[in-house]
């Protein structure tokens, strides 16, 4: 029996995904895969695909699945459905449970907080299984649209990008260029199931509102906007990257810390483009990220030659001397 072509594509699912990793190395160098496992349609395709995968390169892969404590009953069956795939696969598989309202940080989401504490997990893991571990996690072309929406609605926009096809964490995105649809597709042919999880359909969480309304009503009225929007992230990614490469030559060859202290000079040399993205790195890193207006003041200040000045600074201050520019704690007042 020929293997389905999904719609778009000239080649079956499995052979347009070992060409997109062959071609654009990002599974390059690995010395074991894991699987992020939600249970849902494409953490499954991803489980399917990268065995396939680690079976070429001969290199074992685990299944990770987290639990929130958010679900009760249909949270246990997703974890089961997620044991039954890694053992339908020869696959290792690692569970992790948490509860996710009980470990919520002050200010943070319930959905920003399972985030956090599944990457946390999902990190922790791979340093377990030790260096060239590569860890998959199921983003497809629709994530990457929805998240320069997010980003966008959020007033990030550029300073975030998409979301990166891989990061220096050893964290991969090898299903970023297959939409939803076609995975979904293949799984039928291929007669896999998949979880759905019912939290998907809460409008409260907001890229849940991006997916279900606004992401639909765009490409409603603009055919192909979700193609676009992705395209538009993958090219702001790449463009952050490279900032990013020509920030970290320029702090390791003056042997200065991301965080700063900055002399002046730097700032001239990176140029603003650039200096914009070294006070967004230096100041999300341990809180939020400045807002464009926040950066584009400062830097005004700095080209404008103000020998001396302080503002507050994404919950920080950031301050000026006639030689430096650095990041400081917020001011607090005396008990």
């Amino acid at each position: 029996m020929q293997k389905p072509v999904p719609p778009g594509r000239s080649e079956p699912l499995p052979d347009a995904f070992a060409r997109h990793v062959a071609s654009s190395g990002v599974l390059d160098g690995a010395a074991a895969f894991v699987a992020a496992c939600s249970g849902g349609s494409d953490s499954t395709a991803l489980a399917l695909l990268l065995s396939a995968e680690a079976r070429r390169r001969e290199v074992p892969i685990v299944l990770f699945h987290v639990d929130h404590q958010l679900r009760g009953v249909e949270g246990h069956r997703d974890a089961r459905a997620a044991a039954d795939l890694a053992a339908s696969l020869g696959a290792s598989f690692v569970f992790r449970s948490f509860p996710v309202r009980d470990l919520r940080e002050t200010g943070e989401s319930l959905e920003s907080a399972a985030r956090r504490l599944r990457y946390e997990s999902l990190l922790a893991l791979g340093r377990d299984l030790g260096p060239g571990t590569l860890l998959g996690t199921g983003h497809t072309l629709e994530d990457q649209a929805e998240t320069v929406l997010l980003h966008l609605e959020r007033r990030l926009g550029r300073s975030r990008g998409g979301i990166r096809p891989r990061r220096e964490d050893g964290v991969v995105r090898p299903l970023l260029p297959f939409r939803r649809g076609e995975l979904r597709e293949w799984l039928r042919s291929e007669g896999v199931p998949w979880r759905e999880d019912a939290s998907n359909a809460d409008e409260r969480f907001a890229r849940n509102r991006v997916r279900r309304q606004l992401l639909p009503g765009l490409e409603a009225r603009w055919p192909g906007a979700t193609v676009r929007l992705a395209r538009a992230g993958e090219a702001l990614t790449a463009r952050l990257a490279g900032l990013d490469a020509a920030i970290d030559a320029a702090l390791g060859e003056s042997a200065l810390p991301l965080e700063g202290p900055w002399p002046r000079r730097l700032f001239e040399r990176l140029g603003r483009e650039a200096a914009g993205r070294l006070l967004i790195r230096a100041a999300g890193g341990t809180g939020r990220p400045p807002g464009r207006a926040q950066v584009g003041r400062v830097l005004d200040r700095v080209a404008a030659g103000e020998t001396s000045f302080r503002e507050t600074f994404a919950g920080r201050r950031i301050a000026a001397d006639r030689l430096t520019v650095r990041l400081t704690p917020p001011a607090r007042l005396p008990a």
